[in-house]
């Protein structure tokens, strides 16, 4: 059956595809059992339970891979690193490979974060100079233009589901200049897997989220699971329903121009903006006419708590 996804059907599922006799597709091939390799993907189908996560569209994923062309997957953020692990588990196990990442530092200085960094080959946040070199090498990287300020600076009840992108360029030179595809996925359930209050979240737990540092973090606000407070990534969410939406490659337009002429890059990237915004939109509100009944249940309550103005 094809779902409809603002007036575009989507592609029936296909059967995982058979690589024997064609082009390596792009990106990280990882052995299902290996560690940590073998623990996310176990990690990743209990979540994937827990959230009823799907994928739609991913199929369009694979056309370009098949293409042979570099792929720069963009996203919307928030606070926690469940979706992105259901939407890599996914592609895993649909294709094999998975995208190269673009990561906070303390990928590299945690314990735990620093052994599944190395294996995977995590990109420092801020360095686009190892973000090239990751999109040259392996023609596939996954990033989350808005950051911090997208997923911890902003009020979800507020500003749901919006793309903070304002001055963030990186991504689009990217593309531009290793001649890669951009496209959006569109994580739609992502906001709601924690209450967001209006608390400040403490020092303490800003340090230890930032590594030590703090100062990335400040001035985001506290959150509350299943079991209380949120203090480690994917530890007791709310069951809201996970949803992750792939678009069709963005036109890019003259590319050669805006590589040169530093206002046409403002200008596409304030196109590129608007329309995976509104892909979003699209997405989430296709959430809201065919979510499932607990999934209605968890959002309806906290819309309630914060109409009372609770915390």
């Amino acid at each position: 059956m094809n779902v409809e996804l603002g007036g575009v059907l989507a592609e029936p599922p296909v059967a995982r595809p058979r690589t024997r006799g064609r082009t390596r597709l792009p990106g990280v091939a990882l052995a299902a059992d290996e560690w940590p390799t073998s623990a996310l993907v176990t990690i990743a189908r209990t979540l994937a339970s827990y959230h009823r996560h799907q994928v739609l569209h991913l199929d369009r994923l694979l056309r370009v891979l098949r293409a042979g062309r570099r792929v720069v997957l963009v996203g919307n953020h928030a606070l926690d690193v469940v979706d992105p692990l259901l939407f890599v588990a996914a592609v895993l196990e649909r294709y094999g490979r998975v995208p190269r990442f673009m990561g906070h530092l303390s990928w590299q200085r945690l314990p735990l974060l620093r052994a599944i960094s190395a294996r995977y080959g995590i990109v420092p946040s801020r360095s686009m100079e190892d973000a090239g070199r990751a999109l040259a090498d392996d023609g596939f990287l996954m990033l989350f233009p808005g950051g911090v300020s997208e997923a911890a600076l902003r009020s979800y009840r507020n500003e749901p589901y919006r793309l903070k992108w304002d001055d963030r360029l990186g991504f689009l030179r990217l593309a531009l200049e290793h001649d890669a595809e951009i496209v959006f996925v569109a994580a739609v359930g992502n906001d709601d897997m924690y209450y967001q209050s209006w608390l400040p979240t403490p020092s303490a737990i800003v340090r230890l989220a930032d590594a030590g540092d703090g100062k990335r973090y400040r001035g985001a606000y506290l959150r509350f699971g299943v079991a209380g407070v949120h203090l480690l990534p994917g530890v007791f969410p709310l069951p809201v329903q996970l949803t992750h939406v792939v678009s069709r490659p963005l036109d890019l337009g003259d590319r050669a121009t805006a590589r040169r002429d530093p206002d046409a890059l403002v200008e596409l990237h304030r196109s590129v903006w608007q329309r995976c915004q509104t892909f979003l939109d699209e997405a989430v509100a296709r959430r809201d006419r065919t979510a499932d009944a607990l999934d209605r249940v968890v959002r309806t309550g906290q819309g309630l708590l914060h109409r009372i103005g609770f915390v």
